[in-house]
């Protein structure tokens, strides 16, 4: 595993900095074993209360191999990146149940972070709205 790791605890959490295997991406995650942990991170970083309980978690496949390893030998359930897409920031939240990855996010549109899976079901529906309606201006 090529990670630079740079500890630092906090009262509620951990932070690791890692870089990706495959990429060479650099990323800080934030790690615990608490949802309420990571919502108290997400709150410190982006100033956004971001309600976590009713988040829609997905299997992931694609976890890169260096998070799983920080995730098992931190001995933690969840872990969180920050980060941009073309200027526009994200914010990813890892779960763990035994050797199954959860994945769940929000993007940050116009000041305000929105679940992914609120956003795939805008597109859906704004694509079907399209298709009778090609003129029609939605807000993002």
């Amino acid at each position: 595993m090529d990670s630079l790791t740079t500890y630092k605890q906090h009262n509620v959490y951990t932070e690791e900095v890692v870089i990706y295997d495959e990429s060479k991406e650099v990323f800080k995650y934030t790690l615990s074993n608490s949802l309420d942990d990571i919502k108290i991170a997400i709150y410190a970083k982006t100033g956004y209360n971001i309600n976590l309980n009713d988040a829609a978690w997905k299997l992931n496949t694609k976890l890169p191999i260096n998070v799983k390893h920080l995730m098992y030998s931190r001995n933690v359930n969840y872990s969180m990146t920050i980060g941009t897409v073309k200027k526009s920031r994200y914010i990813a939240i890892h779960m763990r149940v035994g050797d199954k990855w959860f994945i769940t996010g929000y993007d940050e549109i116009k000041g305000g972070f929105y679940n992914w899976e609120f956003l795939n079901t805008f597109k859906e529906v704004t694509n079907s709205l399209k298709d009778v309606f090609p003129t029609l201006k939605l807000p993002f």
